[in-house]
């Protein structure tokens, strides 16, 4: 059954529709499920309020205002703003390619692990430690591989667009040097930006923690909010946010699918651009995650 993830909708209607209170919680996007040969020539009326039972998240609430304020500025109030919503993503070119590459060869999909992903989803959580062993280059390249194939969404126009771009600073990887990469998805190919052991930099990028220090390589998403908002207003951010996070999940699947391990991690955001700068001048960064061997597994 197909599936998309709609970000492109009024707001207002949707918080009624599922009844919740805009004051303390929110739609961030839809998914459609299936598909009509046509659409109908006359929609139904407004639907009835759900009227669905919750169970409190948490005893206590705390407020952030700030979060409500950003919230409310990228909202969408009118079908004209839907409509400008929709349609192609904006393009950021990378920087000239000026490193040594490495070419990626991912497993195949007859080569892939045969785990059901029920199974995969049950194992899989997120490391409290890594082990200091390495990983091999070709569980890497199916890691990137799997994880950037695209996601069918309505501001991913046309379909394989991607808003975040994929940085890495390898610690431990069988056939590749340490250093940090920048990933050319189009050409599957890692780009080296500089040279090194960065354990010590890594776990100083990822809130001074030992994560990603530990791990064998940290995955780091980058986008261009300028152009990004530039395209699609303020709620530009929710949509990079949002596909970061689907990324993020299929890292996860993919690291558990081949019996690693992956941790999601904060992180200090100027130092991370300045890190990978000149490359990753005038980016923001999204999301980070740690993969590598659990300490576990490994006793």
């Amino acid at each position: 059954m197909p599936a998309k993830v709609i970000c492109g909708f009024l707001d207002a209607e949707v918080n009624r529709l599922v009844d919740v209170d805009p004051e303390r919680e929110v739609a961030y996007s839809l998914v459609a499920l299936g598909h009509v040969a046509a659409l109908p020539q006359q929609f139904l009326s407004k639907p009835s309020v759900l009227h669905l039972e919750t169970v409190p998240l948490s005893r206590n609430e705390i407020v952030y205002p700030a979060m409500r304020e950003i919230h409310a500025a990228s909202s969408l109030r009118s079908a004209e703003e839907v409509g400008t919503w929709r349609g192609n993503a904006p393009f950021a070119k990378l920087p000239a390619q000026t490193g040594a590459t490495v070419q990626l060869h991912p497993y195949s999909d007859a080569e892939m692990p045969r785990d059901p992903i029920e199974q995969v989803i049950l194992r899989r959580g997120s490391a409290r430690k890594f082990a200091e062993v390495p990983i091999g280059l070709l569980q890497l390249s199916t890691i990137l591989d799997r994880a950037t194939r695209g996601i069918p969404a309505d501001f991913l126009h046309p379909e394989g667009t991607q808003l975040n771009e994929v940085y890495l600073i390898v610690n431990a990887v069988e056939g590749l040097d340490a250093g940090a990469y920048v990933f050319h998805r189009d050409r599957q190919m890692l780009e080296r930006l500089k040279a090194g052991n960065f354990r010590t930099q890594a776990g100083h990028l990822g809130l001074d923690q030992d994560l990603p220090a530990e791990a064998a390589a940290d995955i780091f998403f980058l986008a261009d909010l300028q152009i990004i908002l530039g395209r699609f207003g303020n709620r530009g951010y929710r949509a990079v946010q949002l596909e970061a996070g689907i990324l993020s999940g299929k890292v996860y699947l993919a690291a558990y699918a081949q019996r690693l391990s992956a941790t999601g991690l904060t992180f200090y955001d100027d130092d991370v651009i300045r890190f990978f700068s000149p490359h990753a001048h005038g980016k923001s960064v999204i999301m980070l995650v740690a993969v590598g061997k659990n300490a576990k597994s490994v006793l």
